[in-house]
């Protein structure tokens, strides 16, 4: 049943992942990553399973095989016994006969009564049986009794006297009302109208961000991912331009907005273990990867006009497409500063850029995948103020 439970976790897991993945919240090489541990474990259980019928088998070929040994056992005991008798019987005829002494029938069975009986041997796995029941029965009395005693222990404190009459409590305090992946709380404690009430836990969740200056800085998809995974969630979102922004930023080494912070409570949640690879540590708290997060504003960089980088794959079906696109662009922004990127550039590396094709505009400002030129277009000019921001560009992909 455990092996079961954990199947259906790790399909669950598996699930989410590739969701993860589709949204664009998890590089390829992390979605690979994490599908090959998970498919790894799943083929374990499937091999445990398959041992485990294998041992079963095994275990009652061997049951049956004890059985036909006690039974050939127990059936053979009565005719040695027979034996023994009449080797006595015959060994006093022989001397009677050497003396010359005539012996009756009388004498033999009153030889056979006066010879004592031999106690008939009881069969081993019977002895092992009767001594395996008497500890079975010394140890189910000792559970009984550490039972009794740790409840009476343990309610001694909840029992309340009310006109001569005894009663227990449901509950004294809200550590005594628990359910998984919800919060108890104790009504009228200690009280015979005491009674537990749970409510979803909520996980607290800090979004810093600098929307005024970010176009691509929007927040929604993210949040709804990680109430996906984590349940119900409380969000406060703090403007990076606010000096509590800027200490936040500090505090947690920012390099790229937004920023999503969590409290120490969210490991806590059950599907923490399923999805803390897209999370890291920072002193007491929690922060989603900025690669989890699709985070896409470089707000330490200087702002360069009418600039506009992309990064592509050689060869790259999807970066292959996304140039072509830009193209109708490039013709009509003659003033924009353009520039091409690889995976081994300094400035790719510099901004950890692992999704591809993407788009950075005025050095600070990413955003990612196949666009069409009109929405290049639109991005850009966001940020920049050209005439040919005033034209009219194809919104269809070629």
């Amino acid at each position: 049943m455990e092996d079961k439970t954990q199947k259906e976790r790790l399909e669950q897991e598996l699930r989410f992942l590739k969701e993860s993945f589709e949204a664009e919240v998890i590089s390829k090489e992390e979605y690979e990553k994490g599908k090959e541990r998970i498919e790894k474990k799943l083929k374990d259980i499937k091999l445990a399973e398959k041992e485990q019928s294998g041992e079963d088998a095994k275990k009652e070929a061997l049951e049956k095989q004890e059985e036909t040994e006690e039974t050939k056992y127990a059936g053979t005991e009565p005719k040695e016994e027979k034996k023994i008798k009449l080797r006595v019987i015959q060994d006093e005829a022989e001397e009677h006969e050497h003396l010359h002494v005539p012996i009756k029938v009388e004498a033999a069975e009153k030889i056979e009564e006066t010879l004592p009986q031999k106690p008939v041997t009881e069969p081993i796995y019977e002895k092992k049986e009767s001594k395996f029941f008497k500890y079975a029965v010394v140890f189910i009395v000792l559970i009984l009794v550490a039972f009794f005693s740790y409840s009476f222990l343990k309610d001694k404190g909840t029992e309340k006297t009310t006109g001569g009459a005894k009663f227990m409590a449901l509950c004294n305090s809200d550590e005594d009302c628990r359910q998984e992946g919800k919060e108890g709380f104790c009504i009228n404690p200690a009280t015979q109208n005491a009674n537990c009430e749970f409510k979803a836990a909520k996980s607290n969740i800090v979004v810093l961000n600098d929307r005024k200056n970010c176009f691509n800085c929007d927040t929604q998809r993210v949040l709804g991912i990680l109430e996906n995974w984590f349940g119900a969630i409380s969000i406060k979102e703090i403007d990076y331009n606010t000096e509590k922004g800027r200490e936040l930023a500090e505090k947690f080494d920012a390099n790229v907005l937004p920023v999503y912070i969590l409290d120490e409570n969210i490991t806590k949640k059950p599907s923490f273990e399923q999805f803390k690879q897209a999370i890291v540590r920072k002193d007491n708290s929690y922060i989603l990867s900025e690669d989890a997060a699709g985070s896409a504003f470089y707000f330490k960089r200087d702002n360069l006009p009418n600039k506009l980088d992309l990064f592509v794959i050689p060869d790259d079906k999807s970066s292959i497409s996304a140039e072509k696109n830009l193209k109708e662009f490039l013709e009509a922004f003659k003033e924009a500063k353009f520039e091409k990127h690889t995976p081994g550039d300094k400035l790719t590396k510099e901004l950890g850029i692992k999704s591809f094709p993407a788009f950075l505009v005025n050095g600070r400002v990413k955003f990612s995948g196949v666009q069409s030129a009109g929405t290049i277009k639109e991005n850009f000019c966001k940020l920049n103020n050209l005439p040919a921001c005033e034209t009219t560009l194809s919104k269809n992909l070629i």
